[in-house]
């Protein structure tokens, strides 16, 4: 894979869902950020980074809960929509910076509390942003995950996967349980508890939240609705007075510096 290219392939993508989230649901997802903070256990001392912001909901979810919230993103306009957001609503003690998940600009061990919420599957070099996660963890940290998952049959994580890409040209993988432990295992980091939820989608709202046009729409319906039988995606499909409607698995993980093993050492290029 191009990286600069991917990379370049994100900041367009976002920059249109930055365009098009105060239109759609996209604002009223600061529920999902529940299992994160159970997890997390924040503390008022608590000095808070969410990993590919997006426009802060995580961090402004956090925010009364810790001693400062600093939010970090690769898309200009989507750290403008978290500022213009968090100013709204007058919320202080929040830091929006420009900057990629893969090279992050902190020192090492600053922050107590790392999350990063359903951006893992769009990193052209997930290890790379995992192991930067790890870095600037501070001793006793907790680094919470929040992602997809994709089934443990690869046939299935293959359709998945393939439905995923057809929606939104900067996907790059939903892992399974096996594929996340090796990044973890990567990033001398352990599993110290996890939340499994289940998360219903309605077709439309899904592909609102891309600005998918009429030909892309179609496209995915016809491979999520090939998949109804056999549930062959893992996804469950079905459609209920004409509304095409599917569940993703989501996990939360809680993970923490493995003991005896060096922390947040960068993979080579």
């Amino acid at each position: 894979m191009d990286w600069k290219a991917h990379k370049d392939l994100l900041r367009r993508q976002f920059a249109i869902q930055a365009r098009v989230h105060p239109k759609t649901a996209g604002l009223r997802h600061a529920e999902n950020v529940t299992p994160m903070i159970e997890l997390a256990r924040p503390r008022p001392t608590d000095r808070l980074l969410d990993v590919a912001c997006g426009w802060g909901f995580v961090v402004l979810a956090f925010r009364p809960l810790v001693g400062s919230a600093t939010g970090v993103d690769l898309t200009p306009e989507m750290v403008d929509l978290a500022r213009r957001v968090a100013a709204e609503r007058g919320i202080e003690g929040v830091e929006y910076v420009l900057g990629d998940a893969e090279d992050l600009e902190f020192p090492d061990g600053l922050f107590d509390i790392v999350t990063c919420r359903f951006t893992f599957h769009h990193f052209g070099r997930p290890e790379r942003a995992l192991a930067e996660m790890a870095r600037v963890l501070a001793p006793g940290g907790r680094l919470v995950l929040y992602d997809f998952l994709a089934s443990s049959d690869e046939a299935r994580a293959a359709r998945h996967n393939e439905i995923e890409r057809a929606r939104d040209p900067c996907h790059v993988k939903i892992y399974s349980l096996r594929e996340f432990q090796a990044f973890f295992r990567g990033a001398g980091l352990e599993e110290r508890a996890r939340v499994v939820t289940l998360m219903k989608r309605d077709f439309g709202a899904w592909m609102d939240f891309v600005d998918a046009d009429e030909a892309r729409r179609r496209r995915v319906r016809e491979l999520l609705e090939g998949t109804i039988e056999g549930n062959t995606a893992g996804l469950g499909p079905r459609v209920r007075e004409g509304r095409l409607i599917f569940t993703h698995t989501c996990v939360a993980w809680l993970l923490g510096p493995r003991p005896g093993d060096a922390r947040g050492a960068v993979p080579e290029a």
